[in-house]
């Protein structure tokens, strides 16, 4: 069961992976938070028909109300933060920084939100991300140096 959730993370990341080409074939006046907003509103309609199809709406209990509305609201902001970025920097470099950013969080919020500790695998991971990323935002920086 465990490779199953190998298998929907990956799908995730394709379908994240396409913010940026979203944002790009948008028309040339759509906002970021209006790209956000419809994002956000399309995948919370479909959790929400997955949710009732599978049962999960009548078993009774009540819904965690504070995370689901930090949960939302994260997730708000995120479209909005990054889509603006992606408008100013372009597609490339903000879908990359976007997803090697997501290891370097992932320890920290695993240890505060689960008590997980970060192993040697997430070190490798964060320090990868953190070149990665350095390396593509410094790419196209000239020298200033005169030697």
């Amino acid at each position: 069961m465990k490779s199953r959730g190998y298998w929907l993370v990956l799908i995730a990341a394709c379908l994240w992976g396409t913010n940026g080409t979203a944002q790009t074939l948008a028309p040339q006046d759509a906002q970021p938070i209006i790209i956000g907003t419809l994002r956000i509103a399309l995948g919370g309609a479909a959790l929400l028909i997955i949710a009732a199809t599978r049962g999960a709406l009548r078993d009774g209990k009540r819904w965690a109300l504070l995370p689901t509305l930090l949960g939302a609201l994260s997730m708000a902001a995120y479209q909005i933060f990054f889509f603006a970025g992606v408008a100013r920097t372009g597609v490339a470099i903000g879908t990359i920084v976007s997803i090697g950013s997501t290891p370097i969080l992932a320890g920290p919020i695993g240890y505060i939100a689960r008590g997980e500790r970060p192993t040697r695998r997430w070190v490798v991971a964060t320090i990868l991300g953190i070149i990665g990323c350095a390396l593509l935002v410094t790419a196209g920086e000239k020298s200033t140096s005169t030697c």
